[in-house]
């Protein structure tokens, strides 16, 4: 910022030096110039003595200006070379600075633990009761009062907002769980406000100490109200460790509530917690506090001292909770950590009791910041946990809301005489049948892939925060290759201008690079292979698609995310594309010279899918092959012949030769039918509604499936055509009535029928004759030859 703003102080200057008017250049013109405005005559003898004065004073005007304009030159020079030589300095010192904070953890901050120490102890405690750094505090806090005191308003509002705030839903808590407040509520909704109310109480505290230490430790500071702010972040960070736990124990609490664990002495625990968690606080506020002002006079011994206790409070603690037999956790643990977890809970037991021991170890031999910055590394590891468990039911609640939004399958809220009907209670409101068996398939697969991604990132960020504290474990993360990249970098000149020039930036591409590009590949595929479910549930439920434009859709997005899949685990991997851009126009030529067949079968798909010469359920023939359309894929056609088989057919087959389609002959009966609604509901909802009332007709068949398509739109109705196929033998002339019968008496009871029907269309069966011969025409039936 200052080379900055120098150099352009520096080069206004130069141009008010080259706007000089009479800057001695031009000696001769000027001087006369300069005379004729005074008005002197030039044949004078007195304008010639002062026009020889003028041209002496230009010519010196003139060196001085060009002294000056090369000064200027040279420190704006000198300005680019301090530029340069600040960001090399930067950039070398964030290297430094990244290595030592690297190895920092375990080089020991003092000697170990000797009789020293408890003679020390004196004087360490009686220089912490000091009165006259009381008076130098309230001095200093004096001082940051009168220099803003508009921040230290801030700060009292924040403490009153904060505290009225935890008055308020600390209040709304306890109602909810008397079941004053939110009666009428689903048990859900009670559930997912009480997890978030108790995670909002349990920070009010921590979060008021966390502004007081971060008003001490900005604007106007000294060195003890540094220390200070140092040792009430410390206490804001065990106040929240203590205020979790002890909001959710509480009476009418989230576990009290909705855990449904009887935990022993739960009301004496919590009394507990209250008193251990206040010494715990002042512990940690005393403890860094100390640590801070000692600076080698009493040898850290009452630092020390005072964090031994608190670490023997904590495994005591530990030991109440965790021990194997008469626990306070112990049915906790047996009901989510499952059996296994439950015989092998002394490993639990072990850890709990034996993490602060160890601390207390380190602290003894003189590791006294390695044992911090484990402390403090637990804290928010234990934290981040027990709040995540508090919030889990609450985000799987809201997913669920969400996703029956998306898809439209929500339950509708239902009254009676005594009020609301609970959703178990509720008939004919969740999605039945195969489509709420493809909607909770799709479901699961979600979910599945939300919790995977949900674990990789609690992966991601345990690693990130300690992997400080255990250097050597980056040695398992080896660079696998370096990649080149040219960027553009911009900087400063010596004239003050901006300069973009290209630098070679060497980046490592490690093994957890290439985990995370699999990573990448893994879950584009997985969102590929869902996009059709997806598509479906949330489009197709909404807006009508024909199918080829359904098709294409799906191949396009297929494509798109896949494409962008692989684009990423290129960047992680270190793929550039001026690396492999000779490697891909070869296998492009290559692969033109040999899958011409193929390329020509997705332009026959593109053909089939928008032109649609046969749709699932047709009888078709292609060139010499005759057989039923069972699925149409983007490159093949596969058809199922009389004896079972399948044959598959490639798609430029429909464009090189000859397709008749036989549409409702050959051993299945098609039964089309109409029906006339109302216009308001919406096409596809109705033609998906009219599809799942004929699948489950017992004599109809799921393969072809049944098809329900919008024929025309009137002014105040709509026509629905609904085409079914049967088996051969039966009648399809009383199957039809039967079938249509059930329809409008279906579309009478959801009031969409109207009172004018239409026609139904004829139907009529083709003799073997006519099949072979190619004669068979009708309205159910139509034959279409294409060439080449």
């Amino acid at each position: 910022m200052f080379v900055t703003a120098e150099l352009g102080r520096s080069r206004q200057q130069q141009l008010e030096l080259e706007m000089v008017q009479y800057d001695g250049s031009n000696v001769s013109s000027q001087t006369d110039a300069i005379l004729a405005e005074a008005g002197f005559d030039p044949s004078s003898v007195q304008s010639v003595v002062v026009a020889s004065q003028l041209r002496s004073l230009l010519e010196q005007r003139q060196q001085w200006l060009n002294v000056l304009g090369q000064g200027y030159q040279d420190y704006q020079r000198k300005l680019g070379e301090l530029d340069s030589t600040t960001t090399e300095s930067v950039t070398l010192t964030n290297q430094y600075r990244k290595l030592i904070d690297r190895h920092v953890t375990w080089i020991r901050s003092g000697d170990p633990i000797s009789l020293d120490d408890v003679r020390n102890l004196g004087d360490g405690l009686a220089a912490l009761f000091d009165f006259r750094r009381s008076s130098e505090l309230g001095y200093t806090i004096k001082q940051k009062w009168q220099a803003n005191p508009v921040g230290g308003i801030g700060l009292l509002l924040w403490i009153v907002l904060i505290s009225l705030a935890r008055w308020r839903t600390k209040s709304w808590l306890i109602d909810i769980g008397s079941r004053k407040r939110m009666r009428d509520s689903t048990p859900d909704a009670r559930k997912l406000a009480t997890g978030v109310l108790t995670t909002l109480v349990a920070v009010a505290y921590p979060m008021l100490l966390y502004v007081v230490a971060r008003w001490l430790g900005s604007g106007v500071v000294s060195e003890l109200t540094l220390q200070t702010s140092s040792g009430v972040y410390g206490a804001s960070l065990v106040a929240m460790v203590v205020e979790v736990p002890r909001q959710l124990l509480r009476s009418y609490g989230y576990i009290d509530k909705y855990v449904g664990i009887e935990l022993p002495g739960r009301e004496r625990a919590t009394a507990y917690l209250i008193i251990i968690g206040f010494g715990l606080v002042l512990a940690a506020y005393v403890v860094t506090l100390t640590g801070l002002l000692d600076h080698g006079m009493w040898r850290d011994s009452v630092a020390r001292f005072g964090f031994i206790l608190a670490m023997l409070v904590v495994a005591w603690t530990a030991h109440l909770s965790l021990r194997p037999t008469g626990g306070f956790l112990e049915p906790f643990i047996a009901k989510f950590g499952g059996s296994v977890i439950h015989r092998v809970r002394f490993v639990i037991y072990i850890a709990g009791i034996g993490f602060p021991l160890s601390m207390i170890a380190l602290s003894s031999l003189g590791y006294g910041y390695t044992a911090n910055e484990f402390v403090q590394r637990a804290i928010i590891t234990l934290v981040s946990l027990m709040i995540a468990a508090t919030l889990w039911s609450g985000v799987k609640i809201v997913s669920a809301h969400l996703w029956q939004m998306l898809t439209g399958t929500a339950s509708p809220q239902q009254y009676d005489e005594y009020g609301r009907i609970p959703s178990g209670q509720t008939a004919g409101t969740q999605v039945t049948g195969v489509l709420g068996e493809h909607f909770l398939e799709l479901k699961h697969h979600l979910a599945f892939l939300c919790q995977c991604a949900l674990v990789i990132g609690a992966i991601v960020c345990f690693g990130w925060l300690w992997i400080d504290v255990f250097p050597n474990v980056r040695m398992g993360n080896p660079v696998v290759w370096t990649v080149q990249d040219t960027v553009n970098v911009s900087s400063l000149d010596a004239a003050g201008q901006t300069v973009t020039s290209s630098v070679v930036q060497t980046t490592p591409i490690t093994a957890m690079h290439l985990l995370l590009a699999a990573a990448t590949l893994f879950v584009a595929f997985q969102l590929a292979k869902l996009l059709p479910a997806l598509f479906d549930a949330l489009v197709l439920q909404r807006v009508s698609f024909d199918e080829g434009m359904e098709h294409f859709t799906l191949v396009l997005g297929r494509g798109l995310l896949f494409g962008v899949g692989a684009l990423l685990a290129s960047q992680w991997a270190g793929l550039r594309w001026h690396t492999i851009q000779w490697l891909a126009v070869g296998l492009a030529i290559g692969l033109g010279f040999g899958l011409q067949d193929m390329v020509r079968n997705l332009f026959g798909g593109l053909i089939v899918l928008f032109e649609k010469p046969a749709r699932l359920g047709d009888l078709i023939t292609v060139g010499r092959v005759t057989g039923r359309v069972a699925a149409q894929k983007f490159r093949t056609t596969v058809l199922s012949d009389d004896e079972g088989r399948e044959v598959i057919i490639p798609n430029k087959n429909f464009v090189s030769e000859d397709v008749v389609n036989w549409m409702g002959a050959g051993r299945l009966n098609v039964i089309p039918i109409e029906v006339a609604v109302n216009r308001d509901e919406r096409p596809a909802d109705i033609c998906r509604t009219l599809q799942e009332l004929v699948i489950d007709q017992p004599d109809v068949l799921l393969t072809p499936a049944p098809q329900a398509t919008l024929v025309c739109v009137g002014k105040t109705s709509q026509r629905i055509e609904v085409r079914a196929w049967i088996e051969e033998g039966q009648d399809p002339s009383r199957f039809r009535d039967s079938l249509l019968k059930i329809v409008k008496q279906f579309l009478r009871e959801k009031g969409l029928l109207v009172a004018n029907q239409p026609a139904q269309p004829a139907m009529r069966e083709a003799s073997e004759e006519e099949m072979l011969s190619g004669n068979y025409r009708s309205r159910t039936s139509r034959t279409r030859k294409r060439s080449a």
